[in-house]
């Protein structure tokens, strides 16, 4: 992944995707995105009473992150 791609996710992840999903879940407190050394991907969804969830992304388009984020929050 480069790093422009890198960017662009965590933008997303961290600002559009985390409005969007604490408008609608009043629990959200905020979505983190989280790259490792070994090139896993994982948006972190913080609950506000402290729970925290994270979703694997590693390869995601923006599309399918969103995706993947609004499925686990309909799991929880």
């Amino acid at each position: 992944m480069s790093m422009e791609q890198f960017e662009q996710k965590k933008a997303f992840v961290t600002r559009e995707l985390s409005r969007c999903v604490t408008a609608v879940d009043g629990n959200v407190s905020k979505l983190e995105y989280q790259f490792t050394d070994d090139g896993q991907e994982s948006v972190i969804i913080r609950f506000s009473n402290g729970y925290i969830k994270t979703v694997d992304v590693t390869g995601d388009s923006l599309y399918s992150v969103m995706f993947n984020v609004v499925e686990a929050l309909a799991e929880v």
